[in-house]
């Protein structure tokens, strides 16, 4: 079933080191009332997958009020995917739920405290996060760690994964740092593929081991043989972006792919697979990709 991915706007609480964000960017939002009629088309077309993004969208005003409207529009999932810092207010976080919000995706940028907070560049945010995770988990909302993937994050991440489940969370997507817009001069933030596929594979062993799930994004099936299972490629289930800016499907976006070298026209995942990111190409180039045969 097809999403409808609505950027409220590209304001955040944070500034976090590998941002994209510009700062005039940050200056721009959507209407209320464009995003109303966003929702309203989506349900007529019998869609009722949403997910409220940013930027940060909880500090968007309009939030409870566009969850509820998106549930009484017949939407059963919906999706808020945030820095998770407003929730450390449980009130706030008790507000969404009633309004109908229902699937939680969470930022947690970095593993340690001191880590966290160098990347948010804000001072007491990991106590916030640590109130929001749990009240998250004591309300059993089952809620999504967004995981990003840097040169920095990569040697702590079996850690940080394990520290995570031991606080009660299940479920989790990895991301791949993007050099775009305000973050494309960090070329030291991005690390090889090949670097990253030993990682993840013992992530993706010790979560069969351990019950939960792991899914990787931005990292072709190629570079994770007998581990493809838990490779997820962004777009790939039909999700429509609406932004400030514009309005795309995802899988044509330069953030999910794009670039698929000769070999990959010999892989048995070649019509599936998004391929590299430009961003990515255009610092290690497409060498390290090798096709898998069909059976």
């Amino acid at each position: 079933m097809p999403l409808l991915d609505v950027v409220l706007g590209y304001d955040c609480n944070l500034k976090c080191t590998y941002c994209t964000i510009t700062d005039e960017m940050r200056r721009r939002a959507m209407d209320t009332r464009v995003i109303a009629r966003e929702i309203e088309q989506a349900a007529d077309r019998g869609w009722t997958r949403i997910a409220f993004t940013g930027g940060e969208p909880t500090i968007f005003d309009d939030l409870p009020k566009l969850v509820r409207f998106a549930k009484g529009r017949g939407f059963s999932e919906i999706k808020i995917q945030s820095n998770g810092l407003r929730y450390a207010h449980a009130p706030y976080l008790d507000h969404l739920v009633g309004a109908g919000a229902n699937l939680f995706h969470v930022s947690f940028h970095a593993f340690d405290d001191g880590a966290y907070e160098r990347t948010v560049q804000l001072t007491g945010t990991a106590k916030l996060r640590r109130e929001a995770l749990a009240h998250l988990i004591e309300r059993d909302l089952d809620p999504v760690a967004d995981l990003i993937l840097k040169n920095d994050t990569l040697p702590s991440l079996e850690k940080w994964v394990a520290s995570l489940v031991g606080q009660g969370l299940r479920r989790f997507r990895l991301w791949l740092v993007s050099l775009t817009d305000k973050n494309v001069a960090n070329v030291d933030q991005l690390p090889k593929i090949s670097d990253v596929a030993p990682v993840l594979r013992r992530v993706f062993r010790a979560a069969r081991a351990g019950g939960y799930e792991v899914h990787s994004l931005h990292v072709p099936r190629c570079f994770l043989p007998g581990d493809e299972a838990h490779v997820h490629h962004p777009g790939a289930d039909g999700v429509r972006v609406v932004t400030p800016d514009d309005c795309f499907d995802l899988v044509d976006s330069r953030l999910t792919g794009g670039v698929k070298p000769p070999p990959c026209g010999q892989c048995r995942y070649v019509d599936e697979c998004p391929g590299l990111r430009s961003d990515y190409v255009e610092i290690f180039g497409a060498e390290e990709v090798r096709p898998v045969a069909s059976d």
